[in-house]
């Protein structure tokens, strides 16, 4: 069957059309997206395309949004100061994507790799679909062995729940961008006001799970500073909310 949906999908794109499966959802706040807009630059982007190449078995982010962390990490590259963090690293492939346009893009800061390597902590009442311990098949030496495959100076992995247990290894650093991809409600908050007093102005706060219904929780988490005046919070459609810090 699954053989013969292959092909029908592939006889209405040669004329143009795509045919996908309606969802059933349980909130008008959720559909599937098809923007109309074409310009793909991950597509010709020979560094990007060698990166992801070498890092898409690490990682659940599509290509989509790994771009984005890509071209993310380049702009904050002008801001004058700060080290990178990432919060929930699974196997490694977006920090690892992300240290390495920071390598090339002559950012001398570290990249923090933060994860407990042993799943999703801290699923409350406002995580509909998440109850913890998720995401534990990986370990910090796949990210480790990755790193290192890629030739990668600027990484330091830290294991444990952030920013509780190894917030205080980083000491007194500024940051300059910090991606959260760690799914609930309640990490995603703390670690975003973590990191907030330390970012740079200018600095930038990813949000890699705002978009999907799986996540309500750091959708609830985003919204809830849309209010704040010293921040600019925009949603992609490729599902990431970026918020930049204004003053």
């Amino acid at each position: 069957m699954s053989a013969l949906k292959t092909s029908v999908k592939r006889a209405f794109r040669t004329f143009g059309f795509r045919v996908n499966r309606v969802p059933k959802s349980t909130s008008l706040a959720y559909e599937d997206l098809f923007p109309f807009a074409t310009y793909s630059p991950w597509n010709v982007d020979e560094a990007f395309i060698n990166a992801f190449d070498q890092i898409q078995s690490h990682t659940l982010v599509d290509k989509y949004r790994c771009y984005e962390l890509w071209q993310l990490t380049e702009q904050a590259s002008k801001l004058p100061e700060g080290a990178i963090l990432e919060v929930g690293v699974w196997r490694g492939g977006t920090g690892a994507l992300i240290a390495t346009q920071a390598q090339a893009c002559g950012i001398t800061d570290n990249v923090y790799l933060c994860d407990t390597f042993t799943g999703v902590v801290k699923a409350t009442a406002m995580d509909e679909t998440y109850g913890g311990g998720e995401h534990a098949d990986t370990s910090p030496e796949l990210v480790t062995e990755l790193a290192r495959d890629m030739q990668l100076m600027n990484v330091e992995i830290l294991q444990g729940i952030f920013p509780e247990d190894t917030g205080h290894e980083i000491g007194d650093q500024t940051f300059r961008l910090c991606h959260i991809d760690v799914d609930v409600y309640q990490s995603a908050k703390e670690i975003g006001q973590w990191v907030w007093d330390r970012l740079v102005p200018g600095g930038i706060v990813v949000y890699d799970d705002y978009g999907f219904q799986a996540c309500d929780g750091v959708l609830k988490c985003v919204e809830e500073q849309r209010s704040l005046k010293d921040r600019i919070v925009l949603h992609n459609l490729n599902g990431h909310a970026v918020v930049v810090k204004v003053s």
